[in-house]
């Protein structure tokens, strides 16, 4: 009897990890709780002769994987995807994991009030991003990489933050505003470039499914502006754009 290959997949440890769980099971993948590490095996989901290998990774490390084929493939937000410059096929968008990227600040502040400073300090996980978005505008700013961009502002360690907007009950409670909405970023199913062909078809088989059995979006996100604050034309960069393609290629 010939032996069904496997394909790898990557499942980030994040808040959208019980949606595409949840996805995934109605394609007929019968996955348990992904709250220990390791490979958890499903056997041949989609009918397809492709057994699958399932890992919860954490969600800036999953492209890394899948571009050096240590995963086949997996599922990442594109803010992590454009700041990381991985190069993946990108074939699907989740309905769900849809977030603005923000700048934003104490209430008061606008991007004049930080343009005239000689140095602004910028809170932020997305370094590369941040640099682009103000030298693209001729800003003069110190980039400071953090993960807990309101406490780097609440303690002064930086002036305004860069950062994607998950619930804005955080900016309320602290007295924060959104100065500008620089893009979107998007949950992505992303593969190896450089599969065969009938890995190929086995994703494409995974990719008509997950259309099928869509999950629903979840309500859009109240982004709290500044009434006073002035609005500059955006997005800046469209983070939520596919760059991928047919995975046939």
């Amino acid at each position: 009897m010939t032996q069904r290959q496997s394909l790898r997949l990557a499942l980030p440890m994040s808040a959208e990890l019980d949606a595409i769980v949840e996805q995934l099971r109605a394609c007929g993948f019968a996955l348990p709780d992904l709250d220990m590490p390791g490979l958890h095996h499903v056997g041949d989901p989609l009918g397809c002769g492709f057994d699958f290998e399932v890992f919860p990774l954490a969600p800036a490390d999953v492209g890394t994987y899948v571009e050096h084929a240590i995963s086949h493939l997996g599922v990442m937000s594109t803010d992590l995807l454009n700041e990381t410059g991985v190069e993946v096929w990108r074939p699907y968008t989740f309905a769900f994991g849809r977030y603005p990227l923000i700048l934003a600040a104490p209430k008061g502040e606008t991007f004049a009030s930080l343009s005239s400073r000689p140095l602004a300090r910028i809170a932020t996980p997305y370094p590369a991003l941040a640099r682009e978005v103000f030298s693209h505008r001729g800003m003069n700013v110190e980039v400071v990489n953090v993960s807990d961009t309101y406490t780097a502002c609440l303690l002064g360690l930086a002036d305004a933050f860069v950062d994607r907007l998950e619930d804005p009950a955080p900016m309320h409670e602290h007295d924060f505003r959104a100065i500008d909405v620089l893009g979107y970023s998007q949950l992505k199913l992303v593969v190896n470039r450089a599969l065969g062909s009938r890995r190929r078809i086995a994703i494409q088989a995974l990719v008509k499914c997950l259309q099928s059995q869509p999950v629903a979006a979840p309500p859009v996100i109240d982004i709290p502006f500044d009434d006073e604050d002035e609005q500059l034309p955006g997005p800046f960069l469209e983070w939520d754009e596919d760059s991928g393609g047919e995975i046939a290629g």
